[in-house]
């Protein structure tokens, strides 16, 4: 497509003091029916949980300065293009930003310095998706700047093409999303890092100066398993799960994009988070609960077909991707340790505690934005009770066609962003039957005690 944003990024960092002196240039391509006034960049860093500070210097067009305002409680700017972008045109912009990044205490650091990691997700400004709905609408900002919730995913984005050099001390190795281009040294102990990618939803990079890596294939893709010292016996066990779930999921679901799949040691505590062609795993498990180390590498491995090649809003429609996600995992288990194992997992992790809610005034309908659930209540329902609703429709469906409206799903949205009502139209098609009655029952309806 020569619609997708691209990203070209050059970023010196300096680990010792979390910054970053970034500059970008990115052209945008109107790909919607409605002309733009204003251009939105998000600035996630500033988000209150990541607790992080972007600033941006300039935003230039041809050398010459643009206006811009800071939007959102400081989350977005708002950029004045010299005319407005007609649909199909297109626009070359250059920032000058800088980050700094914070060193919590907290056990779960997803941005910011940790036990001798330091993550960057998402540490540029990213321009905003545009809400086609919203501008028929004539809304005053047609550009999604929602707030996510503190226990949901961070960033609704569009897929874009980057490329990215990256400096820092030469002790540092690097782990990011696109493929590595190369690494070379200068006499000041600094390495350079250059990276390309394809469609991938977002931008990110881990780094340490402790990563040991191993390595696999899984088909014709190039499988790393990163770690830290002593951690080499889950390192290779991390290793061994990712590959058998990229084979599975590559079996069901269709090809694996990207010629290489990361899985990175991170300080998640027990927690794990999906980019594209990187999946961080929180410490913990390679420490202490090694027992959901294979359960957390699995639904992770998955995401890289549900949020990165079939995109949602998983601020307002998160069960889209981890309901799927987390499905996925019974997929595997069939596929690896046999039919029990994978109902064991249906009955103990989604139906006891998907009856349990529904038996004490804790269900609630599944299609509803992070926010409307709580952290108490959001993996019950956003996981589990999504989970049961992909099952019922396998169900329904047959095993044969149920993996057929997968795989077909995968290549018509292949880098596209999805609704709900576009994959339950497909799979109606596809399998000749009505889902309504599937649909109502686990999405939209909820059981009161």
């Amino acid at each position: 497509r020569s619609d997708w944003p691209r990203y070209s990024l050059d970023l010196q960092i300096d680990p010792e003091t979390r910054t970053i002196q970034g500059s970008q240039e990115v052209i945008i391509t109107n790909d919607t029916q409605f002309t733009w006034g204003d251009l939105y960049f998000r600035l996630f860093p500033n988000l209150p949980h990541f607790d992080g500070e972007m600033e941006i210097a300039s935003v230039q067009r041809a050398g010459r300065p643009l206006p811009f305002s800071y939007a959102a409680d400081r989350t977005a700017i708002r950029v004045a293009p010299p005319q407005p972008v007609a649909p199909g045109a297109s626009l070359t912009l250059d920032l000058i930003f800088s980050v700094e990044a914070p060193a919590p205490t907290e056990p779960y650091v997803l941005f910011g310095a940790s036990q001798g990691i330091l993550n960057l997700p998402l540490a540029y400004p990213v321009l905003a998706v545009f809400d086609q709905a919203a501008a028929a609408a004539s809304e005053p900002i047609p550009w999604r700047l929602d707030m996510p919730a503190t226990y949901g995913d961070t960033a609704f984005t569009q897929a874009a093409l980057y490329q990215v050099t990256a400096t820092l001390p030469s002790t540092f190795t690097v782990v990011a999303t696109g493929v590595l281009l190369g690494r070379t040294s200068s006499a000041d102990g600094q390495d350079t890092w250059r990276w390309t990618s394809g469609p991938i939803r977002e931008w990110m990079m881990t780094l340490s100066p402790d990563f040991h890596v191993v390595s696999t294939s899984a088909y014709s893709t190039t499988v790393n398993s990163y770690f830290l010292s002593g951690d080499e016996a889950t390192g290779n066990e991390a290793l061994q799960i990712s590959a058998a779930a990229l084979r599975v999921y590559q079996d069901h679901y269709g090809r694996y994009p990207y010629p290489a799949m990361d899985i990175v040691a991170s300080p998640l505590q027990y927690r794990g988070m999906e980019f594209p062609g990187l999946d961080l795993i929180g410490l913990g498990l390679y420490r202490q609960r090694t027992q959901d180390l294979e359960f957390l590498i699995v639904h992770e491995v998955a995401h890289q077909w549900w949020y990165n090649m079939v995109g949602n809003d998983p601020v307002r429609t998160p069960w889209l991707d981890e309901g799927l996600a987390e499905y996925s995992t019974y997929v595997y288990l069939e596929a690896v340790r046999g039919q029990a194992a994978a109902d064991n997992l249906l009955a103990n992790r989604w139906q006891t505690p998907v009856t349990y809610a529904r038996n004490n005034g804790l269900d609630a309908v599944v299609n509803q934005p992070a926010s409307a659930f709580g952290p108490g209540r959001y993996e019950t329902i956003v996981y589990a009770k999504a989970a049961l609703f992909f099952h019922a429709v396998r169900q329904e469906v047959g095993d044969d066609m149920f993996f057929r409206i997968l795989k077909a799903y995968v290549q018509r949205y292949r880098f596209r962003e999805v609704q709900p009502a576009d994959f339950v139209s497909l799979a109606e098609r596809l399998s000749g039957k009505s889902l309504a009655a599937i649909y109502n029952e686990w999405v939209l309806s909820y059981v009161t005690p």
